[in-house]
């Protein structure tokens, strides 16, 4: 609860913004800012009559990076059945997800800055609902004496930089969405208090730094109704997780959706598991 030393004293005091010790109960949002789930969001739309610019009733928009592979495919496919709008990004756009007309599939690598630019220019004040940092590089198996601290550089600027380019570019398209999230995907890697085992240092590195900017964001985006995840997606069968792991993606995905859609703007930065479990820092 420290981070909420940042925020309004009428919030801290209100008895209904005292988090519950269970993460998935929903709490009375506080400072005006009405927290609605997905559907909920979906119905008032449809009642509304609300039009996007082709003339559709308008869906919630979702805005995932590194969508070639793994978690971010899955998540991408995942949103795209349950009727949102879905802006897949790709380091590659050769792996574009094709043959689903709710999916734009855009150039995107977080390294470099001139396609952020280009991205920010195609889609200008597009709200965005939910922003999805999932982009990011794997484990480092480097020992001392043997470290690769050009793949450590390259951790740090796809795993902690990108994501914090990403809310820069994009804060405005999600203050103007309605449910207004930011999820980054993290690892528990990134935690100080769960390293029992060493090693991994630029993954561990670069994963604690993407937990401290994001904690950072959550306090700084607060006061726009923004609200800031971090979330372990467990370990998963995917190459950035080094393969073999015991979770699915779709089940990981699925999860982690679940636990995205529940929080309220209370409960902005939190780091917590794939299903719902809050982790050490």
């Amino acid at each position: 609860m420290a981070i909420l030393r940042a925020f309004p004293e009428s919030w801290r005091t209100n008895p209904r913004c005292v988090r519950s010790n269970r993460v998935r109960v929903r709490a009375m949002p506080c400072a005006g800012f009405l927290t609605r789930g997905p559907r909920d969001q979906r119905a008032k739309r449809k009642a509304s009559g609300s039009n996007g610019p082709d003339g559709r009733t308008s869906m919630p928009t979702v805005l995932i990076t590194g969508c070639d592979t793994g978690l971010g495919r899955e998540f991408a496919s995942q949103y795209a059945r349950d009727g949102w709008a879905v802006i897949a990004t790709h380091r590659d756009l050769a792996n574009a997800i094709c043959g689903t007309p709710s999916i734009r599939n855009h150039a995107l690598d977080v390294t470099d800055p001139d396609q952020f630019a280009a991205l920010k220019r195609e889609l200008g004040d597009e709200p965005v609902d939910l922003l999805l940092s999932n982009a990011g590089v794997g484990l480092d198996t480097g020992r001392l004496g043997s470290l690769d601290f050009d793949y450590v550089r390259r951790m740090y600027e796809v795993n902690t930089i990108g994501p914090l380019r990403l809310v820069e570019t994009f804060a405005d398209n999600v203050a103007a969405g309605i449910q207004r999230r930011v999820a980054v995907i993290t690892s528990r890697m990134g935690s100080i208090g769960l390293n029992l085992s060493g090693g991994h240092y630029g993954y561990r590195a670069s994963k604690a730094g993407l937990n401290a900017m994001a904690r950072s964001l959550a306090i700084d985006l607060f006061g726009r109704g923004i609200t800031m995840l971090l979330i372990h997606p467990g370990w998963v069968d995917t190459a950035g997780g080094g393969g073999g792991g015991a979770l699915p993606v779709d089940v990981s995905v699925a999860s982690m959706r679940g636990v995205i859609g529940r929080l309220g703007n209370h409960e902005t930065g939190q780091f917590l598991s794939y299903d719902g479990t809050p982790l050490q820092w």
